[in-house]
């Protein structure tokens, strides 16, 4: 039976439909078949950060309401093998799915995939308690930024209500620092702040930008923040990986940004 994970992160803008994407590709080129599920009725995503804007048909809201069977919403995504996506309605609002259709979507989804990766909307209200509710981990992505970290201690608490205690945290726009010897990293500092395990680090990275503009997730490239969710992909796997600071750009990286 495969793994439903849900990644969350409060507020908007911390980079988790980001993270979300990037870490299913990685667990995709590691040959575990990864299933995206756009849960931001509405405003979603995923599609457009895949390249299957035009490839969408039939969406999460169109399972539930029976317009089509299942297997008509999931989509193949043209860059990697083993990677699929279920696409969020576009032009419906958060209660057009409710938890209990969410969880049975999800439970007859994980004997075909081996990770389940669900993508939360912003907030914490209606459409927060569905993405969450089919969850057996939680991936939590903040910033260093004081008030995403406030939102991240709001949203462990109501993990913790819903019963999810397994909880992994990824730090996004890390400022590149020279950590010195026997100092802790500001990722290790902030897991113990919020009382979550690291999953990763990532660092402040414009190729983001323009991977998003190509549909193509930046997990499938080379670089620094490929070989991050790649570490992230092998712990989710259960190894044990050791953790390292996001570099300092090159000049040539800085002046090409």
């Amino acid at each position: 039976m495969g793994e439903a994970l849900v990644v969350t992160s409060g507020k908007g803008g911390a980079g988790k439909s980001t993270v979300a994407v990037n870490l299913a590709a990685a667990l995709a080129m590691k040959g575990k078949s990864a299933l995206l599920i756009d849960a931001d009725t509405g405003l979603r995503s995923l599609d457009v950060l895949l390249g299957l804007e035009n490839n969408v048909v039939y969406d999460l809201t169109d399972v539930i309401e029976g317009n089509c069977r299942l297997k008509q919403a999931i989509v193949k995504a043209r860059c990697a093998d083993n990677l699929f996506l279920i696409a969020a309605a576009a032009l419906r609002d958060a209660s057009s799915v409710k938890p209990a259709a969410m969880a049975d979507t999800v439970r007859r989804l994980r004997a075909k995939y081996d990770y389940i990766i669900i993508d939360c909307p912003a907030g914490v209200d209606a459409g927060f308690r569905t993405a969450i509710a089919p969850a057996e981990r939680a991936i939590v992505v903040t910033s260093e930024d004081a008030i995403c970290v406030r939102d991240v201690e709001r949203v462990g608490a109501l993990l913790d209500q819903a019963g999810i205690r397994d909880r992994l945290l990824v730090v996004n726009r890390m400022r590149a620092r020279k950590i010195k010897r026997g100092e802790p990293m500001p990722g290790q500092v902030l897991s113990e702040r919020l009382h979550m395990a690291l999953l990763g680090q990532l660092g402040e990275d414009r190729a983001f930008y323009d991977a998003a503009q190509a549909g193509r997730p930046l997990a499938l490239d080379r670089g620094e923040t490929a070989a991050a969710f790649e570490r992230m992909a092998r712990r989710l796997m259960g190894e044990d990986v050791p953790f390292e600071m996001p570099r300092r750009p090159s000049l040539i990286q800085r002046l090409r940004g």
